[in-house]
């Protein structure tokens, strides 16, 4: 998830105040985790992404990509972009929310315990879904 190495090479370019204000108030603000310093990823397992670089901030949709049933890379997909000169910080909270019920969407209902999972933390046995921590130590394919 959040590379320390990459938040600090960005970090060495620092953002407008603009995007310094917005950035902040993502961190402080949302009703959810948050964590990165330039990209920051709200939510635990992440329900949006936002990436900051000199000019804009891009809100991107946590997404995979499923190689084989166990092999799957992180494809987060951009979902829009608020320029710092002619956007506005509602405009970017607007987007990050459109985002976060986007990804909830996909999330999916253990069919042992009930609790809502994200797609890529469920597994199946007998064909209907379950998570991690039911499925503990039965084999099954994620």
């Amino acid at each position: 998830m959040p590379s320390k190495l990459l938040d600090a090479l960005l970090l060495a370019m620092p953002l407008s105040p603009t995007l310094e204000s917005w950035r902040q108030h993502l961190k402080c603000q949302l009703p959810y985790p948050v964590q990165g310093a330039q990209t920051l990823f709200i939510g635990e397992p992440p329900l949006a992404i936002v990436a900051f670089q000199h000019d804009r901030a891009e809100v991107l949709l946590p997404a995979m990509e499923w190689r084989h049933h166990d092999i799957h890379t992180a494809k987060p997909r951009s979902l829009g972009v608020v320029e710092a000169r002619s956007g506005s910080l509602e405009q970017l909270l607007a987007l990050v929310e459109e985002t976060v019920a986007l990804r909830l969407k996909s999330f999916r209902e253990c069919s042992s315990c009930g609790k809502l999972c994200a797609p890529e933390s469920l597994g199946s046995l007998q064909g209907e879904p379950v998570c991690r921590d039911c499925i503990k130590g039965r084999r099954v394919l994620f």
